[in-house]
């Protein structure tokens, strides 16, 4: 097998695979190396927005458990909203089948993908990229790096710790094959779990994620929302999996997009929503990104390149109600549900939001029981 190529990419989650894909259809030789035997078991929500359906198109119908359009949200025990869309807001599945599928795609197009192959260092010079792996050194003119919130390479490169929010989930099975009921019919966030953050639930098709997320580092206190929001949605007695628990990326800045000739995709560049923690949209997008600079090289200069469309095509979608959000986060879900129990407040919100733009493509209604 020759060493060289063109790219090396490393992790092959979606960042990482949806570079590898586009690269090789643009004709560059591609490797990709992941630390994972695939499939793998990833925690993760996994649930994908219209935004990455709208990347992924029609082929990732295989890996789909449920299109949702209905999102409930509880903010208080009195004050509630319930948005239906007049299309999908999100489809769900598991990254035990979403990868797969999506490496696959990748190797179809060309990329050489390695399974159970670990990067222990990188260092990127002025001509190209040296990677080992496996007590080899091999080299290529770009690397992207794709492994994950939690990837050690990072630090290797000289680049600061992201910083972290949390998330943590269980997986619940009803008894005896029994179906989902309600709890298979819509997405629900429910902002009176987290005093920082929310709790939500995703259906799948045999089993529904409940989770937390917050603005803090995973803890003990994750674990205890899960169990009580568990409970109050009446669950405890369904067959359980997990708690399990993961980072979102809270911040993501220019510098966390490259390095010399390393560019860096997904979750490692930190981009995540931080607010519902998703990221795989953007996984995808910035992948793709990385790939068409890289293949339109030279003259092009890769890094500044890249850093300009993360900044102009992904970046205002992760800020854009990051400061609202985090404010009502910081007082809590009481005082939104106080100010809609206030009858002019919530008549007056429900005359603005059906008309606004950002709702065109569905209905809001707000229930204030009295």
């Amino acid at each position: 097998m020759s060493d060289h190529c063109d790219l090396i990419v490393i992790g092959a989650g979606p960042a990482g695979s949806a570079c590898a894909e586009a690269a090789a259809r643009s004709g560059l030789r591609v490797r990709v190396f992941d630390r994972a035997q695939f499939p793998r078991t990833k925690p993760c929500a996994a649930g994908l927005t219209s935004r990455a359906l709208e990347l992924l198109g029609d082929s990732v119908d295989p890996v789909i458990h449920r299109r949702v359009s209905t999102v409930e949200m509880r903010l208080t025990g009195r004050v509630s909203g319930t948005w239906r869309s007049t299309r999908p807001v999100v489809a769900t599945t598991t990254r035990r089948e979403l990868d797969p599928f999506l490496a696959e795609r990748a190797r179809q197009a060309g990329a050489l993908l390695e399974f159970g192959r670990s990067v222990f260092d990188i260092s990127a010079g002025p001509e190209g990229v040296e990677v080992v792996s496996a007590g080899e050194r091999l080299s290529a003119p770009y690397v992207v790096l794709a492994e994950g919130a939690r990837g050690r390479l990072r630090s290797r490169l000289g680049l600061e710790p992201l910083e972290f929010g949390g998330a943590a989930y269980a997986r619940l099975y009803p008894n005896d094959g029994a179906t989902l009921g309600e709890h298979g019919e819509g997405i629900v966030l429910d902002a009176g779990t987290r005093r920082r953050g929310y709790g939500w639930i995703f259906p799948k098709n045999d089993h529904v994620n409940v989770g937390v997320c917050g603005l803090e580092l995973p803890g003990p206190d994750y674990l205890r929302d899960v169990d009580r929001l568990v409970e109050k949605l009446g669950l405890s007695s369904w067959r359980r999996e997990g708690p399990f628990a993961g980072f979102v990326p809270r911040v993501s800045r220019p510098e966390d997009h490259s390095r010399g000739r390393v560019l860096i995709a997904g979750d490692a560049a930190g981009l995540a929503d931080p607010i519902t923690g998703e990221g795989i949209a953007y996984a995808i997008q910035s992948g793709r990104i990385a790939a068409e600079v890289i293949a339109a090289a030279p003259p092009l200069d890769v890094a500044a390149r890249y850093r300009e469309r993360i900044e102009n095509e992904i970046i205002p979608h992760l800020t854009l109600l990051t400061p609202l959000t985090r404010r009502l986060q910081t007082f809590g879900p009481g005082l939104v549900g106080a100010l809609l129990s206030v009858r002019p407040i919530a008549a007056a919100v429900e005359r603005w939001v059906p008309g606004s733009p950002y709702t065109a493509d569905g209905i809001l209604t707000i229930d204030v029981r009295r």
